[in-house]
């Protein structure tokens, strides 16, 4: 039986990428071939945000948020814990984690596989992303991006040593009988952390022309971040206090989909576009800038969805006022939602990631 282990920063926290990791560590555990933890730098909240099957272990290397610590003490820790463990794969569910695990792993068995979770033109948070990008590329026996897009970024870009390999972050899809969407909502929902890269400041000038024009409809916003402050201070300048509602995180994040009418994404960038699979699954029409890297390779433009020009707010803001304006183009967007998702399919996703730690 292979150990494999998910190296996470802290799954306890409420993001895509614990989303998409327990997920994928939910399926791969009904494998009798794969024994499979999660180990995370430390964990902040008692409880799991997502479900985690009871037969997945978690484990941290620290028993409370560190800093001042050296990178050194990070590798040495790891580097215990995965021969103590006789852990045969390590998977980082952040590229950043490499900075720990490509040290920690150096002749040790245990294969590594690097799950980047961001474009790759993008360096989110920390300046040595980019760097780790390209280390990962020399030493890790594997690379998983999310996007086709970003596959041949790094094709480009770097020189992989390993495997390359793109795999798509998943959805539960059903025969499509379960999809039940509101004509009648007058809701528009958007989701994701509330940080610089999601765009929510771009949402709220949106907004502004949307809701002015429409102040019968509501814009609610599923997600905690450390840009909510300044987010509230702008729509309260806008006027718009009463329409556009920071909900912050919901465990419930399905029944926000199926009681509203239309999903729109603001992202700058993103590195997949998990939310817009999820309204998608319950029927919702979409409309995204095309950003790198994710959207265009999830809506079908004109079929289930709008995408628009990076970042024509007037121009987003004509596209949600016509839909709004126009049910039977929702009507065809919400048919027509699960059009282009078979590559999605969990299973298929599943099967992917058991052939790649096979592969390696």
């Amino acid at each position: 039986m292979k150990k494999i282990c998910f190296f996470s920063g802290d799954i306890t926290r409420s993001g895509g990428t614990e989303r998409v990791s327990t997920v994928i560590a939910n399926q791969l555990v009904k494998n009798k071939k794969f024994n499979i933890c999660f180990l995370s730098l430390w964990e902040n909240n008692d409880k799991l945000f997502y479900t985690l099957n009871d037969k997945i272990k978690r484990y941290t290397l620290f028993e409370k948020v560190t800093s001042g610590k050296r990178i050194l003490t990070y590798v040495h820790r790891l580097r215990k814990f995965v021969k103590s463990n006789n852990i045969d794969v390590l998977i980082d569910i952040d590229g950043i984690l490499d900075l720990y695990s490509i040290p920690a792993l150096r002749g040790v068995k245990c294969k590594l596989i690097s799950w980047e979770q961001f474009s790759f033109y993008v360096n989110p948070y920390v300046g040595y992303r980019k760097i780790t990008r390209k280390w990962a590329a020399k030493k890790a026996d594997a690379i998983v991006v999310l996007t086709e897009e970003d596959r041949k970024n790094y094709e480009r870009e770097v020189n992989v040593k390993g495997i390359l390999r793109r795999i798509y972050n998943p959805i539960e899809i059903g025969n499509g009988e379960d999809i039940c969407y509101n004509m009648k909502s007058k809701i528009i929902i958007s989701a994701g952390t509330l940080n610089y890269n999601k765009g929510f400041d771009m949402l709220i000038d949106v907004a502004k022309i949307v809701l002015k024009k429409h102040n019968d409809w509501r814009w609610v916003v599923c997600g905690e971040g450390e840009e909510r402050k300044r987010l509230e201070e702008k729509i309260e300048k806008n006027n718009l206090t009463e329409n556009l509602i920071l909900k912050g995180n919901v465990s419930n994040i399905e029944e926000y989909y199926r009681k509203s009418a239309i999903f729109v994404l603001t992202s700058r960038t993103e590195g997949f576009g998990l939310v817009l699979t999820e309204a998608k699954k319950e029927g919702l029409p979409c409309v995204s800038f095309r950003c790198p890297a994710g959207p265009s390779e999830i809506i079908l433009d004109d079929i289930n969805g709008y995408l628009l020009d990076c970042f024509d707010i007037e121009q987003m803001a004509e596209k949600i006022n016509q839909l709004i304006e126009n049910q039977d183009i929702r009507k065809k967007f919400s048919d027509n939602s699960m059009v282009g998702t078979e590559k999605f399919n969990i299973d298929k996703i599943s099967e992917q990631w058991m052939e790649l730690i096979e592969q390696i």
